[in-house]
């Protein structure tokens, strides 16, 4: 009897074993796991080694055998120690989880599916070695305690969210990307980063048992704001490596709700930071610099390194430049650069190190100057300081890059050509002079003196001319503020001995042309690459009744262009003639500010010609046309046939210049 009760144990202990050996599975063929795996193990199972390529039918099998079904739903699955390794995934096969609508594989072969896991009561997953995604809520809701995230991931939002076990997570020596909430509601106490490109908004938040965030290698960019938000244990957070820059696209705070944080510091040099005030955190001290910065955006508090000293290079200036080029070289490499970095500053530290026989440095610097958007092909192709660069093959290479940019009659030229749209657009409107407050307008501004009682042209003179006498351009002038109308903005100058930009200059000519019966429009001038080029120029073109054509005026510069014959010409026109190397003429008393002379040199072959690309105005031109309170028409956009950007885009040029009605 006791020899026969020892062979059932021996059996059962044999079986247990043999339950205890993960089960190895190898799928050749995408959607063919439940068939090899089979009913029988099916919710037996409790280790897997996985390998070969998942479709949805087979994500939703292996779900079940984790312990949650396409409705998320409890199943009677042991699995709970799964290996991916050496698995990728295919589209195909049905949905295999239903999260608000059903869900496919959608991602490429290395992106781990959105919400894949979620309510899987799973303990340990390996990821894939070559796993470069980790898509929304793919491990959410687990049980898992420790995840190992393997080389340049990118973890979008909710990646682990509600995984309240969780209490480490090992953190690759680069990060591509750290998406929204990713940890919200897990036990991670401590958080260790390398090498990171982008931290998005609302990465550290409602994480209940955090207490440190170190990041120690180089962090690109920051793109949102809100970075910590409602963290009740959070103490410190110390960026150790080069921080290229913070809040750009997300708005300034970065600290929301911590109540005991202490300290944000910045070991290293940053490039720009916007971090803003910290909002509900009282034990707060402040952000601490222990390395320099360069920019500074919204926050005045923050000591900026200077460029110059007494008038001459500053030497920590360009060792912090220094600093950052190395990671600056990189994101132009792999990504671009996806936030404005100036290139004049760039050019100029190319100019230095070559002017020191630094040849490689220079060069370095000359490709960020032209990946930031250096324009200024003349200068670099005829600048003494970089003649010992000459003879390198790379700097030709580099120079036709610029020209590319900064051979702005060249662009014009080889832009693609307009064309007939078929689609209905409605007319551009002009409001008309009796508008009660247009004629607010003209009789503040004694408008019928101003302009005088010539014909309509030299009205228009006269009118341009006077603003541009009465409220000087300040290209980096601050917003206004007050409403967007010729006469708070002018009582606004006047009161605070201000000037305007060239946008809120030709919002004030736009209304003062109204008000005086004549049509016009303020018009955005704008470059081709504008997404890196953001200086434009704001200009107004006024219908003349005597020449039954629009003709080009612009108050920031009191300039107006004609041809050869004197015939007054409009922004397309000049466009066109600079298109077709035809002579343009600008009048003779252009100026900015009455300090400076311009040219047809500069102010139409440079300047405009790099601002005449592609253009914008509103539908209706009337009184208070932007602003809070203002109008705020639909924008027309006329572009080259093929160049789209946006809502009410057009190609069809012959509309966009038609006449009034």
């Amino acid at each position: 009897m006791k020899k026969f009760f020892g062979i059932i144990v021996l059996v059962l202990l044999s079986g247990m074993v043999a339950e205890a050996r993960p089960l190895k599975v190898r799928v050749k063929k995408p959607g063919s796991l439940a068939a090899l795996v089979g009913e029988k193990k099916k919710y037996t199972t409790r280790e897997m080694v996985l390998e070969g390529t998942l479709n949805g039918d087979d994500l939703r099998f292996l779900r079940e055998m984790a312990g949650s079904d396409i409705n998320q739903q409890s199943t009677p699955g042991q699995l709970r120690t799964i290996d991916l390794r050496k698995v990728t995934f295919a589209q195909g096969g049905g949905a295999y989880v239903d999260k608000e609508g059903l869900h496919r594989v959608t991602g490429g072969a290395h992106t781990l599916p959105q919400f894949l896991f979620r309510n899987c009561p799973v303990v340990h997953i390996d990821l894939p070695v070559r796993l470069d995604t980790i898509a929304t809520g793919a491990l959410e809701h687990t049980k898992l305690r420790r995840i190992v995230l393997p080389d340049s991931v990118f973890v979008m939002s909710y990646a682990f969210a509600g995984s309240t076990e969780l209490e480490e997570v090992v953190f690759p020596q680069h990060v591509r990307g750290l998406s929204h909430e990713i940890l919200e509601r897990t036990a991670v106490r401590r958080v260790v980063l390398h090498d990171v490109d982008d931290i998005y908004s609302w990465v550290f938040a409602y994480m209940p048992a955090l207490e440190t965030v170190e990041v120690n290698g180089y962090v690109k960019e920051m793109s949102g704001g809100q970075t910590f938000v409602s963290c009740p244990r959070l103490k410190s957070v110390d960026f150790r490596g080069v921080v290229l820059q913070t809040g750009y696209r997300g708005g300034p705070r970065m600290l929301v709700d911590c109540p005991v944080l202490e300290r944000v510091t910045f070991h290293d040099v940053v490039y720009q930071i916007c971090v803003g005030e910290a909002e509900q955190c009282p034990a707060f001290r402040g952000f601490e610099m222990k390395g320099a910065v360069l920019n500074s955006v919204g926050s005045s508090s923050i000591r900026l390194l200077d460029a110059t000293v007494g008038g001459r290079t500053n030497l920590a200036y360009r060792v912090a430049l220094e600093r950052i080029l190395p990671v600056l070289r990189q994101q132009i490499h792999e990504e671009g650069l996806t936030f404005p970095f100036p290139y004049y500053e760039s050019y100029g530290e190319a100019c230095r190190q070559a002017l020191e026989g630094h040849r490689e440095r220079a060069l370095e610097w000359l490709e960020v100057a032209a990946t930031a958007g250096w324009y200024e092909y003349s200068d670099m192709r005829d600048n003494k300081d970089l003649e010992g660069l000459h003879g390198d093959a790379r700097f030709q290479a580099l120079l036709e890059q610029v020209r590319k940019n900064g051979d702005f009659r060249l662009i014009l030229e080889k832009s693609a050509p307009y064309a007939a749209n078929a689609q209905e657009w409605p007319a551009f409107t002009y409001q008309e002079p009796t508008d009660s407050n247009l004629v607010r307008v003209r009789e503040y501004f004694n408008l019928d003196s101003i302009a005088g009682s010539g014909d309509d042209i030299s009205r228009m003179k006269n009118i341009m001319y006077w603003l541009h006498d009465a409220i000087p351009h300040n290209g980096s002038s601050s917003w206004p503020d007050c409403d967007f109308n010729a006469i708070d903005l002018y009582e606004l100058c006047r009161r605070e001995g201000r000037g305007l930009n060239c946008r809120f200059l030709a919002m004030v000519l736009n209304e003062l042309y109204l008000a005086a019966g004549i049509p016009s429009r303020f018009l955005a001038c704008m470059p081709k690459n504008h997404r890196v080029d953001t200086e434009c120029h704001v200009i107004n073109m006024a219908w003349s009744r005597s020449l039954n054509k629009w003709v080009w005026m612009d108050p920031s510069f009191a300039a107006f262009v004609s041809d050869e014959n004197g015939l007054l010409l409009h922004p397309g026109e000049v466009r066109e003639r600079l298109r077709r190397n035809l002579p343009l003429v600008l009048n003779e008393n252009a100026n900015w500010n009455h300090e400076t002379k311009q040219t047809v040199d500069y102010y139409v072959k440079e300047y405009m010609a790099k601002n005449l690309y592609w253009f914008q105005a509103h539908l209706r031109s009337e009184y208070q046309s932007e602003g809070k309170r203002g109008a705020n028409s639909r924008m027309i956009k006329l572009l080259p046939k093929g160049m789209e950007w946006g809502d009410g885009t057009t190609s069809d040029d012959a509309y966009f210049w038609q006449a009034p009605l």
